[in-house]
């Protein structure tokens, strides 16, 4: 994961909770009420329309009991005059059903007429007269049956008269009901609908204003997200520019570090050797004149130069490894082989040099890279791996150069290659990525001990090579 992301993902995770603005806020509180508020005018709406509904019903019963109750009793005269022209007591039958049915019927009214007291009062007198002119039939029956001549039922004509007004008065009443209830409920309902219409008309202002600010906060993100990715592009221009800038700058100063390795090899060689070659001979010459006269003194200088020539090892062993002579003369190849002698020879350690060319012919840039990395990784080899035996392969592939160190020592921990400066391994794998080459360090045989690898593309390769560890 990239520095860029890390730091994204860091900022992610301690950002503070988006604070919604004012507005926002106050139009969702508009729009939450104004949906509301339909709702309850809608739920009105219905209770007004229920409530006329129920007004309506129970005026058409009204009106439709009041017309059986007629229709019975006009059934019963039809019927009594039948009985009285004719005898026939089969006249009398709708006479015996007419008590129950007109009960029924008149305990209907009753109950629709419970919470209107003036309608009340009509319907106790209106029953009253019925039960009049039912008793006027019934007298006229009990002459007939008596033998008694009967003018009919002509003396109920006031009764007739009187319920017929009373039916009247209540069929007009029930009417005038209905009409004031549809007046009352399309009052009402325009009232509702006025209003619902207002509320619904603020909610949808409210949702087109939420629409044009979701649309105006995309188009915002959006932009945000543009100016982000571009910043982005740009910066990892940048840090592409830079990191390019930077490996030219290390590889110039590792050119300029082995030019200087060099050039004071050189010096040390030319004028550091020559002079002290010069002042053993002297010590020799002096030696051999004191050897007879003054044996002490001879004693001294031989000790003295004993000590010079240890300094002259030492300054050949400085100038190898400032910039190893066999390298420029023997080539890459036999340099690798006489620096694993020699640190066999002082450390005892076995070494199985795997190398099937002598590599004259390549960039001596490569060449000093490849021995610099084998001489570290051998270094480390002895300082930290415990190791008894080491193995340094180089080959030729077809599309570059491969080396391996492998050794069967302890091996280098995780956390090891973590640090910075583990090991000397960010040298190493400074030296192969600015050749364009691939540095990986793993366990080595039967996972054990540590692997280093280097790989070194040619041109055609170069630009296409990645860093893995």
């Amino acid at each position: 994961m990239s520095a860029i992301s890390l730091g994204n993902t860091k900022y992610m995770n301690n950002r503070k909770p988006v604070q919604v603005p004012l507005y926002i806020v106050i139009l969702f509180i508009i729009c939450l009420v104004s949906l509301t508020g339909s709702g309850i005018a809608n739920y009105q709406n219905l209770q007004i329309l229920k409530k006329n509904n129920e007004w309506m019903d129970r005026a058409w019963n009204v009106k439709n009991r009041l017309r059986k109750i007629n229709i019975l009793v006009t059934g019963l005269e039809n019927s009594l005059r039948g009985y009285f022209l004719s005898n026939n007591p089969e006249y009398l039958d709708p006479w015996k059903a007419a008590p129950d049915r007109l009960a029924i019927e008149f305990a209907g009214l009753e109950q629709l007429m419970q919470n209107n007291p003036a309608q009340m009062n009509n319907f106790l007198e209106l029953r009253s007269l019925y039960n009049l002119k039912m008793k006027e039939f019934e007298d006229c029956i009990s002459l007939v049956d008596s033998g008694q001549q009967t003018t009919g039922m002509n003396r109920g004509a006031a009764i007739t008269n009187e319920i017929r007004r009373l039916d009247g008065i209540l069929q007009n009443q029930e009417s005038e009901s209905i009409t004031k209830q549809q007046n009352e409920f399309f009052s009402e309902y325009n009232e509702a609908m006025w209003s619902c219409t207002i509320i619904n008309s603020v909610a949808v202002l409210t949702l087109i204003l939420f629409y044009r600010l979701i649309c105006m906060s995309f188009a915002k993100q959006n932009m945000v997200e543009d100016q982000l990715k571009a910043t982005n592009d740009n910066l990892e221009s940048t840090v592409q520019l830079r990191t390019r800038q930077l490996s030219v700058l290390s590889r110039h100063l590792l050119c300029v570090a082995e030019d200087e390795k060099a050039k004071l090899a050189r010096e040390l060689h030319d004028e550091l050797g020559a002079s002290l070659t010069a002042i053993s001979m002297d010590i020799s010459t002096v030696r051999e004149q004191l050897a007879g006269k003054e044996p002490e003194l001879a004693q001294h200088l031989h000790r003295a130069k004993q000590t010079l020539l240890e300094t002259i090892n030492l300054k050949r062993r400085i100038m190898e490894n400032l910039r190893p002579s066999m390298l420029d003369s023997l080539g890459l190849a036999a340099s690798i082989r006489h620096h694993c002698a020699e640190i066999s020879r002082i450390n005892g350690m076995n070494f199985k040099v795997n190398i099937t060319e002598d590599f004259d012919n390549i960039d001596p840039a490569w060449a000093i890279a490849l021995f610099r990395i084998t001489q570290e990784a051998l270094t480390n080899v002895i300082k930290y791996a415990n190791a008894s035996h080491a193995q340094i392969n180089l080959k030729r592939q077809a599309n570059g150069l491969w080396l391996q160190i492998v050794d069967d020592g302890i091996g280098i921990s995780r956390a090891a290659l973590d640090k910075p400066k583990s090991h000397g391994l960010s040298g190493m794998r400074e030296r192969a990525l600015l050749l364009g080459g691939i540095f990986s360090v793993k366990r080595g045989i039967n996972n054990q001990g540590c692997s280093i690898e280097v790989f070194l593309p040619f041109a055609s390769q170069a630009d296409s090579t990645t860093f893995q560890v």
